[in-house]
């Protein structure tokens, strides 16, 4: 990845864990301001951080939402305080995709937790600009951004998360170490998203070590993927 300037993670003290402690949860941010919609893009079997995230700030099934046109039905053993809509997300609308803008014109704070297999990336290089300031905080892994697969060539997704870093600060991130690396750079990561509008000026880079005591092991088995320097620790 020659564009590390994009990865740069930026200090925030006050974080969480929400999910199980494998593949499925996520550290976030915990802002204190109020959120109008939760978005859950890529579901499969796995909810647990909609349930901790739904419960934890008082959603709803009138204002989250979960999207994945892979599975047949909501796993609701974990929450029923959310509307499933059976599509992918995409850069595109017809019978099986959306692109969230339905959503996105009519909120405003909203909390994006995204995990689609490369899906990410026709879904944001679609986006404008003004649709992302609409999204408060978003949690997404990125497929594949050291090289060409997953769908998508390398300067496209260069482009995502320039387009990302305009609008965004990265706040965390976390390597899935079940996709390895490339040059130390993890070939799957989860990244944290909280939109610049919440600080009142430009925060400092990261200097708390990755992989953090919130952080656990996508896959248990496997050692975890170091982020101990630049961009992701300064």
């Amino acid at each position: 990845m020659n564009n590390l300037e994009q990865l740069k993670v930026y200090e925030f003290s006050n974080k969480i864990r929400l999910g199980i402690n494998t593949d499925g949860g996520y550290v976030i941010a915990d802002l204190d301001n109020v959120y109008d919609c939760y978005i859950s893009a890529g579901i499969s079997n796995e909810e647990s951080f909609s349930r901790d995230f739904i419960n934890k700030y008082n959603m709803n099934e009138y204002n989250s939402f979960g999207f994945d046109g892979t599975i047949t039905s909501y796993p609701y053993s974990y929450t029923n305080k959310i509307s499933f809509i059976k599509k992918n997300i995409n850069g595109y609308i017809d019978d099986n995709n959306t692109d969230l803008k339905a959503l996105i014109n009519r909120y405003n704070n909203i909390f994006l937790k995204m995990d689609i297999e490369g899906g990410e990336y026709p879904w944001l290089l679609s986006i404008s600009e003004e649709d992302l300031n609409k999204f408060q905080q978003i949690v997404i892994e990125f497929h594949g951004i050291t090289d060409n697969n997953w769908g998508c060539n390398y300067n496209n997704k260069v482009k995502c998360l320039e387009k990302l870093s305009k609008t965004h600060y990265i706040v965390h991130a976390h390597g899935n170490n079940c996709g390895g690396v490339i040059n130390k750079i993890p070939k799957v990561i989860e990244l944290i998203y909280v939109n610049k509008n919440y600080f009142k000026e430009i925060p400092k880079l990261n200097k708390e070590k990755l992989p953090s005591n919130l952080d656990y092991r996508n896959a248990p088995h496997i050692k975890e993927i170091d982020l101990n320097f630049y961009p992701f620790v300064n």
